[in-house]
């Protein structure tokens, strides 16, 4: 398959090409100011609590909720998610499997054609 044409670096006032978004430089640099910035996981609210319900959330959804799928759910999903107001009570969680987490998570949270 051939590569996408090389494209400047959009990290300001690098001049190297890359067929990413980023040089392997700066790729590896944003990443990591992204990582710093985004904090731990209990940081974000999902420490050993959050990980207690998470396992009863994939027992009681063993398989991804998602219309017609039978997939094995290995994520659990806020149906209304916390930054528009949802709760991490038992009745806003689901099992989903990855792709329809993903799916979910970029249509819903992710701003590519938000609801």
């Amino acid at each position: 398959m051939p590569y996408r044409l090389a494209t400047p670096c959009r990290y300001p006032g690098c001049p190297k090409l890359s067929h990413e978004r980023f040089c392997a430089t700066h790729a590896r640099q944003t990443q990591r100011a992204y990582d710093t910035a985004r904090g731990s996981t209990k940081e974000r609210g999902y420490g050993w609590k959050w990980q207690q319900l998470r396992k009863d959330i994939l027992k009681r959804d063993p398989i991804c909720r998602w219309p017609g799928c039978t997939d094995r759910s290995l994520h659990v999903d806020h149906i209304v998610s916390k930054r528009r107001g949802g709760t991490d009570d038992a009745i806003n969680l689901q099992g989903l499997c990855t792709t329809h987490h993903s799916e979910k998570t970029c249509r819903y949270d992710g701003g590519f054609g938000a609801a």
